[in-house]
């Protein structure tokens, strides 16, 4: 727990800043719970990450649905991602994540859990899988170009805050190496497929094209609808695995996310 909290913090630094603050622990003192540094005497009971707390109303998905998100914002997120896509990390070892054989396995692991959820229809995975095994040359042109980084990971609009003319791109993934380790489209994939959810498809568009534009990275219109198709499926594995872990009238709300997210996946298999 104490390594995961450490590479957290480390892992959050470059898009967050002093948002994360350092890793604390937690021992008993007089009693009661406390919060302090790890140099400080005392037993740990538990480990965290002590983080400045930034209001709700400031997520990005909540600015959206009170009209608050706009292009220039999307250009300003454009600038960042730009930025952080071209200075992350890439090496031998992260580019053999985006090998054809190795993304199918990892969409595999995504279907065979989705389908212990739910019964879903074989179509989203037949057709990712044949555009992975046509498109051979086009994952390989993509790992020549340096286009396989250390990104986010996990980036949509409830992992993002946006302050002012601060923005904060948190939670990147920390327990699990491989879904880091991906083609940068997967963030720009992941981000305008959650700006469709929230009926921003003006917003998806302006981002896309922007993107491509500013970073001069034509590729992505080849691969971001496929890479869109298969985080819609993601996020309908992520929202039915909640349903078993709330009340009957949350249950409901992510059964009816689920079922947005597929219908997302339903558009997007047409596109690519």
């Amino acid at each position: 727990r104490k390594k995961f909290c450490k590479k957290e913090v480390i892992l959050n630094r470059p898009l967050c800043g002093d948002m994360y603050q350092n890793t604390v622990k937690i021992i008993q003192k007089n009693g009661a719970l406390r919060f302090v540094e790890l140099e400080e005497k005392g037993k740990p009971l538990e480990y965290a990450v002590k983080m400045i707390e930034i209001p709700q109303n400031f997520r990005m998905d909540n600015l959206v649905k009170v009209g608050k998100i706009n292009k220039k914002t999307i250009k300003f997120l454009i600038d960042i991602l730009i930025q952080f896509h071209n200075n992350t990390p890439t090496n031998n070892i992260i580019s053999k994540f985006a090998l054809p054989k190795i993304m199918k396995k990892k969409f595999t692991e995504n279907f065979v859990t989705l389908s212990k959820l739910e019964k879903i229809n074989s179509i989203y995975e037949d057709k990712l899988y044949s555009f992975l095994e046509n498109n051979n040359k086009l994952f390989y042109q993509r790992i020549r170009e340096s286009k396989i980084r250390d990104i986010h990971g996990d980036l949509y609009l409830k992992n993002i805050f946006i302050t002012g003319k601060r923005v904060y791109l948190y939670d990147r993934i920390e327990f699990n190496d491989s879904l880091r380790y991906a083609d940068v489209v997967e963030d720009i994939a992941h981000l305008a497929m959650d700006l469709d959810f929230h009926g921003r498809l003006d917003l998806r568009n302006y981002f896309i094209s922007q993107y491509i534009k500013k970073s001069n990275d034509k590729n992505i219109l080849n691969l971001v609808y496929f890479m869109m198709c298969y985080k819609a499926c993601v996020r309908a594995k992520v929202s039915l695995f909640r349903t078993q872990e709330v009340s009957d009238n949350k249950k409901i709300i992510y059964e009816k996310e689920a079922k947005k997210h597929l219908k997302l996946a339903d558009i997007y298999i047409k596109l690519f």
